[in-house]
């Protein structure tokens, strides 16, 4: 029941961290405003072009006098306006797309998927149009095919770089579209329909930036074709219409740097060109000179201002959720007609403010909390009879200005009630840890008490009392109209507050040695932090401990030892490759799958270098398992398809992994013998969930902490004929930890150093098998062919999952070999997983006061990241503890298991029991 109500409170800890910092923005209950020939004007341009070259920099296209592109060179002398569209971290494909055609940035929430897919819906100039026709990458298409289309589907040509060959996507996106205005039905079906969009999205740039970087003649030749297939397109599509009323946009969702990342925020990534000409486009005066305008001297605007201005050209209203206001000076149309758009663009973002201040203002309390007072409902109500009336009046200038003015204060506005809640929802968060720590502590205190005191319950006064708070708190919450959600995270401390009441032990004991606790918990928790996550040196962490907890073994060193000795430098030196992949050496650069081959062998060589004793039908299934999966890993290497046969026999040793060891409990009734099995099963698994050298890590892991556990019991008696040899200090020594070890029941500060200790060992363990693994929280994106061997197609559903049982597998083999060789881990579970939800919670604490929601891609990554291992660790081993227990159930610790002193009982029985599950 205690790692239910663990796993419930961390999990919602976990919400309650993702809630401060990634709430969804985007409201509910919007409705488009009217079109402009719904209010009487006609629009300059019943169509609208746009061309997107994908990570084309700003800076790149202006460089030396446009001599780069040199035909939208002519385009902008002879008919266009130019300009600099500013993106916004992350420069990515999706966030600038959105940017672009939804006129908002993306939601934080996404940053919860990587960005990869829609969180939440969002309206685009695609859906405001009748008709949308576009020739689009797959991946593009993916942005907007299940948003809601108001009718009219959008007609995307899809594409992929495997389709149309290398580098060859702008060509044929060219191609289709002379293909398309060729057939003289389509062309009158443009003609007959209004508005329309065109898309035509062009990413061999970014393509050949990531392949041969900017550096390279490559890209400028790649570049020249690709602007010269712009000017040939509209050339096409003016002798096709021959109407002057195409409007064309050319621009880019990102740039990228010189060496063909994008992603962060950088001038080259963030700065993206922008090409405007035809109908409805006002010329600028400084292109009249034929000087290609330079970065110093070029207009600059933000690019959400693009999806209105695109609306404005075409007579469209903007997109639902548009932040961006049309820029000034772009429209070559009437005043009576830019300020009935800009009105609607006002009236639209006063929509989304209007919702805010209606929450905000249906609240009892909301006089007597801080509110937006430069804007309210009185005031919006008021601009829309002001523009009315100056309109009527003939004075649009002015009714252009009260619009700006107003949107502007609307865009202030969203934001503030945006915001509104976050200061909160992080003190709320934060003490929801603190109290949660103070209740674990409660635990642990009456958990290392000689005679076990019951805990007080919540039929107590001062319980009472505190349920009584929290219905008022929640009355409060209720009555301020608090999104749900929000309020839920805003109560949770209550909640945890007496829960933390209710577990004070019955004689009014509170914490003991709590300076004790505060180091046990602050200084493991720092030396995770630093080594793992700051400076990366876990190799330094792991080397220096394991050998600090074996020192003795040093003084009278015997062959378990070397080998010993020899694991913990292989292990140190693996890591110190992993965490610093420049550093890797010619030797280890050789085939991922001859590496994994070397894994496979090594599982079946390993238990019969041990002695390890098995059935001949596990020797059997897992031969037959690993030889299969070393074939089925040539053939994925090989790109050809993986064999069913394969498949089948990896499916079934993934059930067969986990019920043979309940199957084989009455061969294995000692912990040792199960533990064997429980080893040789779960390292099978992790050589068919890898892809290199990982398993071949793991092994020596699992090996090297079962010797380090029995040279540390060994090195306390060392017998020479039969009879104990050791000076007088180290017997004393010696006395003192066996004393520490086998009496902690009648010491609570003991018994709390020894929980700590094992629960540092779980955690670093764990963060080294993690790294070992080939996975890292700098770049936690683990590829999909972990569970390559399982399925053929790519299923983000079982991917994950895959992963997961990936990573919690090796501490399954660490908990199980505790709860099989160490009495006190054996019996003092429940106190060891207490001990490791503290540390790994102060991690999690520290890490919450650095989590971005937005701005650079890799420090927003690496900040949630980060966040996310911490507290997903925690889940994880508490599945694996109790996975560990179940392995081991009705056990005993039998003559065979060497971690046993002559003092503890040898019969001890590991079952559901156990006092720690009922404390």
């Amino acid at each position: 029941m205690w790692k239910l109500q663990a796993l419930v409170v961390q999990l919602l800890l976990l919400g309650s961290l993702l809630s401060t910092y990634f709430q969804p923005t985007q409201l509910p209950g919007l409705v488009p405003q009217k079109t402009m020939s719904e209010l009487g004007f006609k629009a300059p341009a019943d169509r609208l072009v746009v061309f997107l070259i994908d990570g084309l920099s700003g800076i790149t296209f202006l460089a030396d006098n446009g001599s780069n592109v040199p035909d939208l060179r002519d385009l902008y002398r002879q008919h266009g306006r130019m300009a600099i569209s500013h993106s916004t971290a992350p420069t990515m494909t999706r966030t600038g797309h959105i940017a672009i055609f939804g006129g908002l940035h993306e939601d934080p929430s996404a940053a919860l998927v990587y960005y990869n897919y829609n969180p939440l819906h969002f309206d685009t100039v695609f859906n405001r149009s009748r008709t949308t026709i576009g020739w689009v990458h797959r991946y593009v298409n993916s942005f907007f095919k299940n948003l809601p289309h108001g009718g009219a589907p959008l007609r995307f040509t899809l594409f992929s770089e495997g389709s149309t060959g290398r580098l060859k996507c702008d060509t044929f996106v060219y191609r289709k579209v002379a293909e398309y205005l060729s057939n003289t039905e389509n062309v009158q079906e443009l003609r007959n329909t209004k508005p329309v969009v065109l898309f035509l999205y062009l990413p061999d740039m970014d393509i050949v930036g990531h392949r041969y970087t900017m550096q390279k003649p490559q890209y400028y030749q790649k570049l020249m074709h690709t602007q010269r297939g712009v000017r040939h397109t509209y050339e096409l599509i003016e002798r096709v219409f021959n109407d002057g009323r195409t409007s064309y946009l050319m621009t880019a969702d990102h740039g990228q740097t010189i060496y063909g990342y994008h992603g962060q925020g950088s001038a080259l990534e963030t700065e993206t060109p922008l090409l405007l000409w035809g109908a409805g486009v006002k010329r600028s005066a400084d292109n009249s000179s034929g000087i290609f305008p330079t970065r110093q001297n070029i207009a600059q605007m933000d690019q959400i201002q693009l999806a209105s201005l695109m609306s404005a050209l075409i007579g469209l209203p903007p997109p639902m959720n548009n932040l961006g206001v049309i820029p000034e000076g772009y429209l070559d149309v009437s005043a009576p007609y830019e300020a009935m758009a800009l009105h609607l663009n006002a009236l639209q973002i006063l929509e989304q403010a209007k919702i805010l201040i209606r929450r905000h203002e249906s609240a009892v309390f909301y006089e007597w909390l801080p509110f937006f007072w430069e804007l309210d409902l009185e005031k919006i109500a008021n601009y829309s009879a002001k523009v009315k009336a100056l309109m009527e009046e003939g004075k649009p200038e002015l009714a252009i200005k009260a619009s700006r003015n107003m949107a502007k204060l609307a865009q202030e506005c969203i934001g503030y009630y945006t915001d509104y809640y976050k200061f909160p929802l992080l003190v709320a968060t934060t003490a929801s840890f603190f109290i949660w720590s103070v209740c674990m502590l409660l635990q642990l205190t009456r958990l290392s008490m000689e005679e076990k005191e019951h805990r007080e319950g919540y039929l107590k006064w001062p319980t009472l009392i505190a349920i009584l708070l929290g219905i008022m708190a929640l009355t409060v919450v209720v009555l301020q109209n608090v999104p749900l959600i929000t309020g839920f995270y805003l109560l949770l401390p209550v909640g945890l507050f007496i829960m933390a009441l209710a577990e004070r032990g019955d004689q009014g004991n509170l914490i003991n040695v709590p300076i004790a606790h505060l180091a046990f918990i602050m200084i493991p928790a720092g030396l995770l932090v630093l080594m793992v996550f700051t400076y990366q040196h876990l190799a330094v962490l792991y080397t220096a401990l394991v050998c600090l907890h074996n020192r003795r073994a040093f003084r009278k060193p015997s062959i378990k030892f070397f080998v010993w000795l020899s694991m913990v430098v292989l292990m140190g030196g693996g890591l110190y490759l992993q965490q610093n992949p420049k550093k890797k050496f010619d030797v280890l650069s050789i085939q991922n799958n001859y590496l994994l081959h070397m894994g496979m062998l090594l599982a079946l060589v390993r238990p019969v270098f041990l002695g390890h004793h098995h059935e001949p039908p596990v020797w059997i299934f897992n031969t037959i398992t690993l030889m299969l999966g070393a074939y089925g890993a040539y053939q994925f290497e090989a790109n050809t398809p993986v064999w069913n046969y394969v498949k089948a026999t990896c499916w079934s040793f993934l059930v067969y992994a986990f019920l043979s060891i309940r199957y084989f409990s009455d061969k294995l009734p000692t912990a040792k013998g199960r533990l064997q099995l429980i080893t040789l099963n779960m390292i099978t698994l992790i050589c068919l969930l890898s892809t290199s050298w990982g398993a071949l890590l793991i092994q020596i892991l699992v090996t090297e902490f079962v010797f380090g556990l029995e040279l540390y019991e060994e090195s306390k008696q060392v017998k020479d004929d039969g009879k104990v040899v050791a000076d007088k200090e180290e017997e004393e020594e010696e006395q003192e930890e066996i004393a520490v070890e086998e009496e902690l029941s009648y010491n609570p500060e003991g018994y709390l150093k020894q929980s700590y200790r094992y629960a540092f060992a779980i955690l670093m363990y764990f963060y080294v098998a993690f790294v070992a693994a080939g996975h890292w929280v700098y770049g936690f994106q683990f590829v999909p062919t972990t569970a390559r061997l399982f399925y053929s197609h790519i299923s983000m559903a079982l991917s994950g999952s895959f992963i997961i049982l990936k990573i919690g597998l090796p501490a399954v083999i660490v908990i199980a070999t505790l709860y099989a060789l160490v009495p006190f881990a054996r019996h003092n579970s429940r106190s060891i997983i207490t001990c490791m939800l503290l540390i790994s919670n102060v991690m999690s604490m520290y890490f919450c006061y650095f989590v971005g929601n937005e701005g650079s891609w890799w420090s927003l990554r690496r900040s949630l990241d980060k966040l996310m291992v911490c507290n997903v660790v925690t889940v994880i081993l508490l599945a694996c503890s109790c996975l560990a227990k179940f392995f081991l159930r009705n056990t005993t610790m039998g003559k065979d298991n060497t971690c046993l002193t002559e003092k503890e009982d040898k019969s001890v029985r590991l079952t559901s029991s156990d006092e720690n599950c009922s404390a």
